[in-house]
């Protein structure tokens, strides 16, 4: 199995960025910088053990959500980068997107 860092990556900058912290603020509180921070969440560095356990007490969360099926190569939006895409639309639309999208995944799971 191997572990896909660019997973782990979009998950912490993902769960940065509902808790409105800058990666500058993230790194002050782990102790490094924010290249450091950028290049965890862009999957260019493998962060260590201790170095996920400092981010996740950071965030409020656990190693096990940044790593958890990390071997999937996925690709996926973060709820930011969805909602942005949506952001152009009308309330309404947005519904119509998102219940076309639950209908999809629905049909891909039942496969």
């Amino acid at each position: 199995m191997e572990i896909n860092y660019k997973v782990i990556g979009s998950r912490i900058r993902l769960c940065r960025a509902k808790k409105n912290i800058t990666q500058e603020q993230l790194a002050f509180q782990i102790n490094s910088s924010a290249n450091y921070v950028s290049n965890i969440e862009r999957g260019i560095k493998k962060p260590s053990l201790q170095k996920l356990v400092e981010i996740s007490e950071v965030l409020g969360v656990t190693v096990n959500d940044f790593i958890y099926n990390s071997s999937e190569a996925v690709v996926f939006y973060n709820d930011f980068e969805l909602s942005e895409l949506l952001s152009v639309y009308t309330p309404e639309k947005q519904k119509t997107l998102l219940n076309s999208l639950t209908t999809i995944i629905k049909a891909i799971q039942t496969k």
